[in-house]
């Protein structure tokens, strides 16, 4: 959802640019045309009409990115192109100043950093250049001015971006994650199981899910109290921390239930190494405590859907639980 925010927010501030700088390029093209600068008013013209191009589908592309990029390269060249034809008092020189506010604005900040830097120093070489060739309309001190302008510019939008990106993965890490456990909330298991699943069907890999039940947890939580019971949840989450790999993907399906998503690995495996560690772990840490944990494996032969695949997990994982039941009673 954040995610998604972000990227409404970067198509809207294109699509406003767009418009501005389709303007202010037909504008500009009619009066270079008219002032005798003919090549750099057709090219004002061409690329006008190619922003309006981008314009018709910036509401609809899913390559914001791509396009963001491509718009900017364009508008830069278009505008250190016509600093390096024109002289000082053209005004040109000032369009650096919003260089690093529109890099970072469409692109974030790695990206806004790497274009930012190669424009802006370009057009202060332009500068420079001005200043080399003794040029009447200006001197070294405009160009000192001219260049602590544009890099204090810089520097602050840089700190606002970073911040902002900082800000954005802690709201992001709060949603994606359960507060207590810190392990993936429910939320993210279909979305996740969808992109494990077509990247195990692309390698023809299996995929297998545990589904995990403590048993008797309510007791545990009415004898014992709501504290106990949350520090039991949180040490098993810690122990399913401790003996999974990078690649699978752990969550807190809700109240006393876990689930694990383990990619390119077989349901013997899964049970028989992961799952027999995990039973051990927990029994170590908390020897009066039990769990139901039931197994579904999907393909490579044949794949199952995220909700199928969930479902034979926990079909598998009551039928641990009755076990167990019949056992102790």
């Amino acid at each position: 959802m954040i995610k998604q925010e972000s990227y409404d927010y970067r198509r809207f501030a294109l699509r406003i640019l767009l418009v501005v700088t389709i303007f202010s390029a037909t504008f500009f093209a009619i009066k270079n045309w008219i002032s005798g600068w003919y090549s750099f008013a057709i090219m004002e013209g061409v690329i006008a009409l190619f922003w309006l191009y981008i314009l018709s589908i910036v509401s609809t592309t899913k390559h914001l990115e791509r396009w963001s990029f491509i718009y900017l390269c364009t508008f830069y060249s278009l505008v250190l192109y016509g600093i390096y034809f024109t002289n000082y008092r053209s005004g040109l020189f000032a369009w650096l100043f919003i260089f690093p506010i529109i890099s970072y604005l469409l692109l974030g900040r790695k990206v806004g950093t790497i274009l930012t830097a190669i424009s802006v120093f370009v057009g202060l070489g332009f500068l420079g250049r001005l200043v080399f060739q003794m040029n009447s309309d200006i001197h070294w001190i405009v160009m000192g001015n001219f260049g602590l302008c544009v890099i204090a510019i810089w520097s602050m939008v840089y700190v606002y971006e970073s911040k902002s990106e900082a800000v954005i993965a802690r709201l992001k890490e709060q949603v994606t994650r359960d507060p207590l456990t810190g392990l993936l909330n429910v939320r993210n298991l279909n979305d996740i199981l969808v992109s494990v699943l077509y990247s195990a069907e692309r390698r023809g890999e299996s995929v297998t899910i545990a589904y995990i039940d403590l048993n008797d947890f309510k007791k545990i939580n009415d004898t014992q109290g709501h504290q106990k019971g949350n520090e039991i949840l949180l040490s098993v989450a810690n122990t399913i921390k401790s003996i999974t790999r990078a690649e699978d993907h752990s969550f807190r399906y809700g109240g006393d239930e876990f689930c694990i998503v383990f990619p390119n690995c077989t349901l013997e495996q899964a049970k028989n190494s992961y799952g027999q560690r995990l039973l051990e772990n927990v029994h170590n840490e908390l020897d009066q405590l039990t769990m139901s944990i039931g197994y579904a494996q999907t393909g490579p032969e044949a794949y199952l859907s995220p909700d199928d695949f969930i479902h034979q997990a926990d079909k598998s994982m009551y039928a641990e639980k009755c076990a167990f039941k019949t056992k102790t009673s």
